[in-house]
């Protein structure tokens, strides 16, 4: 998954997923279209996350639109913040894999906070 930012802002999202051609791979595209088109048109990107955030299938919670709020989250911290992508990234799969919360703050290091309601996980 890719975010693109402009003016500071999270602007458009594509996504790869299965085959070209497969039923998967057509949703993500759709979901990504309709994301960057909401983005475009002054759609703020917190208020998408919310929207995605918490929706889970019979695969459990670690869904495409999970997936996609995830990675919005982690572009408006890092360009919230400054902090690097790369940590950022690392910490929510840490914090996934050992099911902990995490706090992110201005100017400041990723915080973990355990006992988590939910895990946040990185694709």
């Amino acid at each position: 998954m890719t975010v693109t930012t402009q003016d500071g802002k999270p602007f458009e999202v594509f996504i790869r997923f299965g085959k070209a051609g497969g039923c998967g791979s057509a949703m993500a595209d759709g979901l990504a279209r309709l994301v960057s088109y909401g983005l475009r048109s002054g759609l703020e990107a917190r208020d998408a996350v919310k929207a995605m955030d918490g929706i889970s299938c019979h695969l459990g919670p670690r869904t495409c639109l999970n997936e996609v709020a995830s990675a919005l989250r982690l572009v408006m911290t890092h360009l919230d913040t400054g902090e690097d992508i790369n940590t950022l990234i690392e910490d929510e799969e840490f914090a996934a894999a050992n099911s902990v919360d995490l706090l992110h703050t201005e100017n400041e290091p990723s915080v973990f906070m355990e006992e988590s309601a939910h895990s946040l996980q990185v694709g």
